[in-house]
């Protein structure tokens, strides 16, 4: 019993973990982004000599650079949300499996326990050696008539 619950508990922390880790480089990711993009959206338009007209190839050049970027910001969002959701949720059924402790789940476990050591038996060919039946006439072999 405690041994598949202290498996599950020990898996189910190590995966929120991982996914905690995730969701902050995707974080630091999503903040390099955004500020790029901030810094192309705040940059000044490029004049060419002393006119007052803006360059139309300078203007689109940038509009299209600033659509690259983002999107690429768009996606990294997308995907730091999509992770940070995904952590909150591990988190929140780790501690749920942490709660079980001494309830019905590491009984039910133990049980699970009991019934695999008896197939693995079974399934090794030991049956025959380890049934109540086999040990019951060798104990009254050895102690009594």
């Amino acid at each position: 019993m405690i041994f598949i619950y202290s498996a599950f508990v020990l898996l189910l922390g190590s995966v929120a973990a991982v996914a905690r880790r995730r969701a902050k480089s995707l974080e630091a990711k999503y903040k390099r982004t955004a500020g790029e993009a901030e810094k192309l959206l705040r940059q000044a338009t490029l004049k060419d000599g002393n006119s007052n007209k803006n360059d139309p190839y300078q203007a689109a050049k940038r509009q299209y650079v600033l659509g690259q970027v983002a999107q690429k910001r768009d996606r990294v969002e997308a995907r730091y949300v999509a992770w940070q959701q995904f952590s909150e949720k591990l988190d929140r059924a780790a501690g749920r499996v942490r709660g079980w402790k001494g309830l019905k789940l590491p009984y039910t476990l133990g049980v699970v326990d009991v019934a695999s050591v008896l197939w693995l038996v079974d399934y090794l060919g030991f049956g025959n050696y380890v049934s109540a039946h086999h040990i019951l006439e060798l104990l009254r072999s050895r102690f009594g008539g």
